[in-house]
């Protein structure tokens, strides 16, 4: 579970969201869909932790999969939701998802696996997001792991990346991830298929405001780890964009 330095990872396998550990006090980074809540709970305690441990929660951006537990640990621990602020007009819609893209796929074996385990686990009863902290493009929050946040629209208008200077960690959201969601594949970083995202082509083009990290673990959204120079991912990406 712990994934890199005072990281612990949680995953189904189609989704992934992670605890930053500091001190003894957290930030969660991406939450899930509701039915999700169980299992954070008993992660949270198997690291000696309890809710009230969480400081802030970090949505890397709005679609379902990442803000469904949100409100939840907001009001289990008194932590805030930090958001950017071009994608909280999304977070209080229900159902925020790239539908068109998934609704025209939904014949593969592996993006209707992933509907489907949405739908079990509270799709069709997310809460909505009412209010929310915004995140702006270069702030480092003081909250546990001291997250730097890097502004990357693209997969949605307010998708951000977050980095760990100090661990050469970077959670990269859907700006690139290592898993298809078409087909399910593992494989090298790249960008999720273009009818997953709001403007694909800038979504590509933003990835060089992140060029200069350097040697990074990079842990995505959907997707196993992958660590490197970040610009090998960016390259990784292009090439195959």
């Amino acid at each position: 579970m712990e994934i890199a330095d005072r990281v612990h990872h949680f995953t189904n396998y189609k989704f992934n969201w992670y605890l930053i550990e500091d001190q003894g006090r957290l930030t969660v980074l991406d939450t899930g869909f509701p039915g999700h809540y169980r299992l954070f709970e008993r992660s949270v305690q198997s690291i000696g932790r309890c809710i009230n441990d969480v400081e802030a929660i970090i949505i890397t951006h709005a679609h379902a999969d990442h803000t469904g537990m949100a409100p939840r640990i907001h009001r289990e621990s008194g932590a805030p939701i930090y958001l950017h602020e071009a994608d909280a007009p999304h977070a209080r819609r229900p159902l925020y998802l790239p539908w068109a893209g998934l609704l025209t796929n939904a014949w593969r074996p592996y993006t209707a696996s992933m509907l489907a385990h949405a739908i079990f686990n509270g799709l069709l009863r997310l809460p909505t997001i009412t209010s929310s902290t915004h995140l702006g493009d270069g702030q480092t929050l003081d909250a546990p792991g001291q997250p730097h946040i890097i502004h990357l629209p693209g997969h949605t208008d307010g998708e951000v990346v977050v980095h760990l200077p100090d661990r050469g960690i970077l959670f990269s959201g859907d700006a690139l991830v290592t898993r298809s969601l078409l087909s399910g594949e593992d494989g090298l970083p790249q960008v999720t298929a273009p009818l997953l995202n709001d403007d694909y082509h800038e979504g590509i083009q933003q990835l060089a405001r992140i060029q200069n990290l350097g040697e990074v673990t990079m842990l995505p959204g959907h997707g196993r780890p992958w660590s490197g120079d970040i610009q090998d991912a960016i390259a990784s990406a292009t090439a195959s964009a």
